[in-house]
């Protein structure tokens, strides 16, 4: 994903005030990276259903057209912290050959025009007649988390009723971490652009700029938002907060990317009740993962044919039955896991 997904997956949901929010997240909470995770009971049960998920293991995947043209597929994490930059050199290898580096999306402007467009980012306030908007589908602590996370990016508490739902959800599938770093620090897939730039290689991107908040704003999308900002303001809870950032770091790390999605299902049944959550997942994944890859597919297939490219997208677009792995294979490419220093075999 282009936006980021923090991945709380071990936290129980509980209820804090919001006086409690306010002072949850700090760099000191966000810096846990590189801490020794406890071993959960569940982590059995885990391992299992994960087995299940097609693909689910591996970040570097090597693709070859029926034509012999070679390029690369790479599973990013939206994250700046340094265990993400710390790329393996099997992908740094890889980096120094492309002659294209292809992300989800270009965050750089391309005119004027953009530039200004960016600056009003149309669709994610809303007009002073539709305002004040409460969020009423929103309640409990999760609202507290969401309303706290929002007045600190902003600076005040009247930005939350001045979000539509579509900007709102943009805004929280930010890492709530990168909060303290954005403008200073890449996040990974950023970083991979600077490589791109540093060697002279062309950029590609799969969708543009806006794709995100542009189609979460349209009319038939709103429970689709809604859905978006209910996950995300879940994964705001401030119990087991930083244990749970530093199992996905490690999982991610070792490219157990199907245990991070069961993690992350399970984590959300506990919060919502597996058949709301599941209908949640329904409606959020399946645009942002299963539609959007189905436009990735058709937009990375002109990268893919002289071959040299590589094309790095959110971790979660691999996996599964629909995942790009998937898709690839059935489109009449020669899929591949490439091995990964540090990754589980």
């Amino acid at each position: 994903m282009r936006l980021g997904r923090v991945f709380l997956c071990l936290v129980v949901a509980s209820r804090f005030s919001a006086a409690v929010a306010q002072d949850w997240i700090t760099p000191e909470t966000c810096r846990v990276a590189t801490q020794e995770t406890a071993v959960s009971p569940e982590a059995g049960a885990v391992a299992e259903a994960a087995a299940l998920i097609p693909n689910g293991q591996g970040r570097l995947w090597r693709i070859t057209t029926p034509e012999g043209a070679v390029s690369h597929l790479w599973g990013t994490l939206h994250s700046s912290d340094p265990a993400i930059l710390d790329l393996p050199p099997e992908l740094e290898a890889v980096l120094d050959a492309a002659r294209t580096i292809v992300l989800e999306s270009d965050p750089r402007a391309k005119s004027r025009t953009e530039l200004e467009e960016r600056f009003l980012q149309a669709g994610l306030w809303l007009a002073p007649e539709h305002m004040p908007y409460g969020k009423p589908y929103l309640d409990g602590a999760e609202r507290a988390w969401v309303e706290a996370r929002i007045a600190g990016i902003f600076h005040g508490a009247e930005a939350f009723d001045a979000l539509s739902d579509a900007g709102l959800a943009s805004y929280l599938m930010t890492d709530p971490c990168e909060d303290f770093a954005a403008g200073a620090l890449p996040v990974q897939d950023h970083r991979l652009l600077l490589s791109a730039v540093e060697a002279g290689a062309e950029v590609g991107a799969l969708e543009s700029w806006d794709a995100l908040p542009v189609e979460l704003s349209q009319p038939d999308r709103r429970e689709t938002a809604q859905a978006i900002v209910l996950i995300q303001g879940a994964y705001l809870n401030p119990e087991g907060f930083s244990e749970a950032r530093a199992l996905a770091f490690r999982l991610y790390r070792e490219g157990r990317i199907g245990e991070l999605m069961e993690w992350n299902r399970r984590y959300l049944s506990g919060v919502f009740g597996a058949d709301a959550a599941a209908t949640l997942l329904a409606r959020a994944d399946g645009y942002l993962i299963g539609e959007r890859n189905d436009l990735f597919l058709r937009r990375m297939q002109k990268f893919l044919a002289p071959g040299g490219a590589l094309v790095a997208v959110g971790a979660f677009h691999l996996p599964g039955e629909t995942g790009l792995v998937a898709r690839l294979r059935e489109a009449g490419y020669r899929v591949e896991r490439v091995a990964v220093r540090g990754e589980a075999d």
